[in-house]
């Protein structure tokens, strides 16, 4: 029962996003955990949870009253808005049980029974599964994976301490505050500690016509780096640079890429990588990159510019950063080699090669960003 219920949640919450609400992940589980509260035997409960949950504009209430009833009955109503909303996929779901009476808040709530939820070995090969080989079904719930991922990255030691109960050194200036405050007696034991702050993170995306089955996935995986907390800077290049770190910092990763797809006007063209990270030195580094950063570059090294510059670049933006990595959608293939022009000009100034063609190697990717350490 909770397996088809979570499916249902999950399907309600693309129906909202399709009908132009700004939803996330989070609200799902939320709305998912509110059900189980509350149980299924008041429609209007559970329709009212789902109201606090997923408005944040008055206007959208009537969008999500018809979209609620379009969806946990067989059929929709036949109002304006209704005719408006899209209608679910035959193919990924279909309705079971009769319809709810609309004006009964008592009745249970009939739901819409989606395809059977894949076992655990078929979600193992999906994690698995290059991105390119995926069909649209497959797509789809490879991104669900990548927006549940929640990356703890690194951290790097801050200049300033922290106040703490336990440690080495005492905070004598915030005791003997205190106690002035207190009388002239001092009543806690205050010490220091060594902080630390997010390390920042760079991401570089090609969005080239080879890079086109990738780069949707990748910009992804950069909207979930956005949500852990640490400094996040992200730019595309194809034929030039283009920053889009505000565009990605919304909550819903679906509303993120609507936005970068408006911004961008060079997808799937060709790659000019030196010329891109020319202009990210002369114009962005010193304004965005700190020399605390980890730069991920995503490429597959198709470079129709001079190799000479784009090596020049790379030494210049290695020297910028804490660790420069390379990220390859096809270095996990048997029988990889670098022999692109770009790969080869430019892995000599790289801190590592890092495949990056499925959901598995993203999430290796963030363990791995969460281990750096210390000096190059």
């Amino acid at each position: 029962m909770t397996g088809s219920l979570t499916e249902n949640a999950v399907l309600f919450g693309r129906l909202l996003r399709r009908a132009g609400l700004a939803i996330n992940p989070g609200q799902t589980r939320l709305f998912l955990r509110a059900i189980l509260l509350l149980g299924l035997s008041r429609k209007a409960d559970i329709k009212a949870a789902g109201r606090a949950i997923y408005i944040a504009r008055c206007e959208d209430r009537a969008t999500y009253d018809t979209a609620f009833e379009l969806f946990w009955r067989a059929r929709g109503p036949a109002s304006e808005v209704g005719r408006r909303l899209p209608r679910l996929n035959q193919g990924s779901a279909q309705a079971t049980g009769r319809a709810l009476d609309p004006g009964d808040p008592d009745e249970e709530v009939e739901l819409v029974t989606p395809v059977t939820a894949r076992p655990p070995s078929e979600r193992e090969q999906l994690r698995q599964a290059d991105f390119a080989t995926l069909s649209p079904a497959e797509a789809r719930d490879a991104q669900v994976m990548l927006d549940a991922l929640r990356p703890r990255l690194a951290r790097r030691p801050a200049r300033r301490r922290a106040i703490a109960r336990h440690g080495r050194q005492l905070a004598g200036r915030l005791m003997l505050r205190r106690a002035l405050a207190m009388g002239g007696e001092s009543l806690h034991w205050r010490w220091l500690r060594q902080a630390s702050r997010p390390r920042p993170i760079v991401l570089i995306c090609d969005i080239s016509g080879s890079m086109e089955r990738y780069s949707r996935f990748l910009l992804r995986f950069a909207h979930a780096l956005e949500r852990s907390g640490a400094p996040v800077e992200v730019f595309v290049f194809g034929t030039r640079l283009t920053r889009i770190t505000r565009e990605l910092r919304v909550r819903s990763p679906d509303l993120a890429l609507r936005r970068v797809a408006e911004k961008v006007v060079d997808w799937s063209g060709g790659t000019r990588i030196g010329d891109s990270l020319h202009a990210l030195n002369r114009k962005w580094v010193r304004r965005t990159i700190k020399s605390s950063a980890i730069v991920l570059i995503v490429s597959d090294g198709w470079e129709r510019g001079d190799p000479a510059l784009l090596a020049r670049e790379m030494a210049t933006l290695r020297r910028s950063c804490h660790r420069l990595l390379w990220l390859d959608p096809l270095a996990s293939r048997a029988g990889f080699e670098p022999v692109t022009t770009g790969l080869r000009a430019a892995l000599p100034y790289s801190d590592g090669l890092v495949p990056c063609a499925t959901v598995a190697s993203l999430e290796m990717l963030a363990e791995r960003l969460l281990t750096v350490r210390g000096a190059r």
